[in-house]
């Protein structure tokens, strides 16, 4: 099942973010010694170019226009417009998944503005809302995997790593061809650290996604060079 224009939007903001999550990730190792690639970039989506603002330097979290403020005042109306939709057609599966995205969407920029653990259970919720409209519509429209891919990441951004790699790790056993769940369970391995799991399911995102129709390739590719170079 192919992303539409929205879809392959929202697999890219992913991607970006998952690289933001790794990279805070590795910082952690470094810092305590204890033991994610771009969310986004995680083949599976969000604004690439807020989430890559809100990487450059932490002031645009801060300001008047990039605050969660602003983001959730972006979003209140589009989500509560897209409510109404489904309200009025309450069997329209377009109109739930077009739903589910919002809320998905709506996490993915909340989180790259998110300060302060307020902040984080708003995120934390947003994701839970689409991940609750995600199931109604897997419910009657079974097998769709785009939407597997997705949920499973809202999962992932919710902090449940284990059940987020369960759920794609599932996904992979029925049909192995699907290129974006591949990139998207890297790197969910890849934020737990278990790199030679990471650079299996990424070769396998390669191998699927051979003409790059969802940017998972090139994904893939960078992430694999990364984890080769380290």
């Amino acid at each position: 099942m192919a992303f539409n224009a929205q879809q392959a939007k929202r697999a890219q903001a992913v991607i970006v973010i998952a690289v933001l999550v790794i990279v805070a990730a590795i910082a952690a190792v470094v810092l305590s010694g204890a033991l994610n690639p771009s969310a986004p970039q995680q083949a599976a989506t969000s604004d690439t170019q807020t989430s890559s603002t809100a990487a450059d330097d932490g002031s645009a979290a801060t300001s008047d226009e990039h605050d969660m403020s602003h983001v959730d005042a972006n979003y209140t109306s589009t989500v509560e417009a897209l409510q109404e939709q489904f309200d009025a057609d309450p069997t329209n599966p377009s109109a739930l998944l077009q739903l589910a995205n919002g809320y998905f969407d709506w996490g993915v920029s909340a989180m790259s503005v998110a300060q302060t653990d307020e902040d984080s259970a708003h995120v934390t919720d947003l994701f839970n809302q689409a991940i609750a409209r995600y199931d109604d519509y897997l419910e009657d429209n079974p097998g769709s995997k785009s939407v597997e891919v997705d949920r499973a990441i809202c999962i992932f951004y919710t902090g449940e790593t284990d059940r987020a790699i369960a759920e794609l790790e599932e996904l992979v056993t029925r049909d192995d061809a699907f290129g974006p769940a591949w990139a998207n369970l890297g790197m969910f391995y890849e934020s737990e650290g278990r790199t030679d799991d990471a650079k299996a399911a990424y070769e396998r995102a390669v191998d699927a996604d051979e003409n790059d129709a969802y940017g998972v390739k090139t994904y893939a590719q960078q992430r694999l060079d990364a984890l080769n170079e380290g």
